[in-house]
């Protein structure tokens, strides 16, 4: 019996195979993501607000950011000027609209932020308030952030 020697250039490139898995496994990945967000809306309540970790934690950033600028505010000057006034309530409404996007009333993913979201909202709301009587009162804007603590007690 004679034995043939193969040749190595007789077989096909086994690069070519690996970009085409790849290529392939890149399209597969995709699709599933895609397909769990597809499904998600699909399976979820009209009513259901899905809250995305990125855009909540950026959100949260942003809630944070607001807060620590009314409270410097508040520490420039122990009288509180018309200026810094008008500071505070476009302040306040930033937050107001930002919480607005939490959800409130309705079910979402995030139990913690659906048990203690309208409270913190109602919170915002006597802020506004008291921020825009006459005399403005600034006692429900510092209790703001305590009641951030609603939520975040659980954190730890």
């Amino acid at each position: 019996m004679k034995y043939k020697c193969l040749n190595p250039t007789n077989f096909p490139n086994p690069g070519g195979n690996n970009r085409l898995r790849l290529v392939l496994v890149a399209l597969l990945c995709a699709g599933v993501v895609f397909g769990c967000a597809q499904i998600r809306k699909a399976t979820y309540p009209n009513d259901y607000v899905y809250l995305e970790r990125d855009q909540l934690r950026s959100k949260m950033v942003l809630l944070s950011f607001y807060l620590r600028q009314l409270d410097e505010i508040q520490l420039e000057d122990s009288d509180v000027r018309g200026d810094q006034q008008q500071r505070i309530l476009d302040l306040l409404n930033k937050i107001k609209g930002l919480t607005a996007e939490f959800g409130g009333g309705v079910t979402t993913n995030h139990l913690v932020i659906d048990e203690h979201i309208d409270d913190f909202k109602i919170d915002v709301s006597n802020a506004i308030r008291d921020a825009r009587a006459n005399p403005p009162n600034y006692y429900a804007l510092g209790r703001l952030t305590g009641s951030c603590v609603g939520c975040h007690k659980y954190r730890n």
